[in-house]
């Protein structure tokens, strides 16, 4: 056997053959490498291209259609991001820019860029009140599209939720998504074909994991017992944001209440303090401000509600189930920084309702934007489930942290409610 020699390389202790030796200059295989990459990262260095694409445009569906446009990973080629946030840009567009877009939207469904069509009826969905009719004919006319968010539906005309009232009682594989599709459209003849099914459960429904009506939670509303639609979001929407106002506001996230938590020993907070004017309730619907209350560590493991005082005090509900994992973890639990959202902008109240639109989740009002199914908690007192309030998503605050925090109430039981969900 040969005897190995060292590394040419005199700060590297690797022993090699000679044979290694011999086709690598006498350098080991792990130097060789290094020095590869090394020069592949001074090759790009030096060879590598500034291309912006937005630069002089001044036409925000032209920069929306560059935005959407697939491109390939160059290492070569750096590629100036577009200087304006897509929600933004789409929030500038007016009645005629929107049907640009639209049209745009059509003619890649017709060319078969079924992705970046479907895509950008989803923000214009969420971000416009762009009619997309067209579109969805074609998004449903082509039985090798893809199914993705359920979202730009909630418009959709009477002729495309009649084709999917037909499709969902033979299309066993796409199922689910034509639920989730039909709840999104949620008119008079879809709240009651969905009380029919609950009356009468048809025979597919053994193959689903829930009944077809509870599919409505997945668009924000439920079925009554009188078999009417209840919506459980205020449509009253407005963007959570760092900067502070320069007027006092009537909402405060994130503040100190006085008391620790029963179970953890962690100080409470209240993770919302709201005039209820702020999601459009009446001055008379709740006694002062709705106060959200709430341990941070715990509601990231169960749900824990509260309960409003005859003095507008919140209080800790005293049903909340202790978890042996948050009284573990509280002791290294990160807090959230005291006051660190403000009200912004009004956004539709579809704004953040997918986690994937290119926008920032955090708001009050508005749909919520659920990270995995809709979970709407039943009130403890009345068992009718509470309506959405407001969420924190943890990146508005931290880009290096994950997940969302939800807020509900009762406004019959002055009951609260927190949630927390993540990938």
């Amino acid at each position: 056997m040969d005897e190995r020699i060292s590394c040419k390389n005199p700060q590297c202790s690797h022993l090699i053959l000679p044979a290694t030796a011999a086709r690598t200059e006498g350098f080991c295989m792990p130097c060789v490498n290094a020095r590869r990459r090394q020069e592949h990262d001074e090759f790009i260095k030096k060879n590598r291209k500034t291309i912006n694409v937005f630069s002089g445009l001044t036409d925000p569906v032209q920069m929306l259609k560059l935005v959407h446009e697939p491109r390939e990973n160059d290492p070569l080629i750096h590629q100036v991001p577009c200087p304006v946030p897509t929600d933004m840009l789409y929030k500038r567009l007016s009645v005629d820019e929107s049907l640009r877009m639209a049209n745009y939207a059509q003619t890649l469904f017709n060319t078969g860029s079924h992705d970046v069509a479907q895509e950008i009826c989803t923000c214009l969905a969420a971000f416009t009140e762009a009619n997309l009719d067209t579109c969805l004919r074609k998004w449903i006319a082509d039985d090798n599209v893809d199914f993705c968010s359920a979202l730009p539906f909630h418009r959709a005309p009477p002729d495309v939720r009649d084709v999917l009232l037909q499709r969902v009682e033979t299309d066993d594989e796409n199922r689910n998504w034509l639920l989730i599709t039909l709840a999104w459209i949620g008119d008079d003849v879809v709240v009651e074909r969905f009380n029919q099914w609950r009356q009468a459960p048809p025979l597919w429904c053994d193959s689903l994991y829930v009944p077809p009506h509870h599919y409505a939670h997945e668009a924000g509303w439920e079925l009554t017992e009188e078999g009417h639609r209840r919506d459980l979001y205020f449509p009253q929407c407005t963007q959570l944001v760092k900067q502070a106002p320069e007027q006092p506001t009537v909402f405060r996230a994130v503040t100190g209440s006085g008391e620790n938590c029963p179970h953890c020993s962690l100080p409470l907070i209240h993770l919302f303090d709201v005039a209820p004017g702020a999601v459009g309730l009446s001055a008379g619907a709740w006694p002062g401000h709705i106060l959200i209350l709430t341990c941070e560590c715990c509601t990231a493991y169960d749900t824990v509600f509260a309960k409003i005082d005859a003095q507008g005090k919140a209080r800790w509900f005293d049903e909340n189930k202790p978890s042996m994992l948050a009284k573990k973890h509280s002791a290294d639990w990160v807090r959230l920084p005291e006051n660190s959202l403000h009200p912004g902008e009004p956004r539709l109240p579809l704004f953040a309702a997918d986690q994937f639109l290119p926008t920032t989740f955090s708001q009050l009002g508005g749909h919520p934007a659920w990270v995995q199914d809709a979970q709407y908690p039943k009130c403890p007192e009345c068992a009718q489930t509470m309506m959405f309030l407001a969420q924190i998503s943890y990146e508005d605050i931290d880009e290096l942290a994950e997940g969302m925090l939800y807020g509900f109430v009762c406004p019959s039981c002055l009951t609260t409610a927190t949630s927390y969900q993540k990938t």
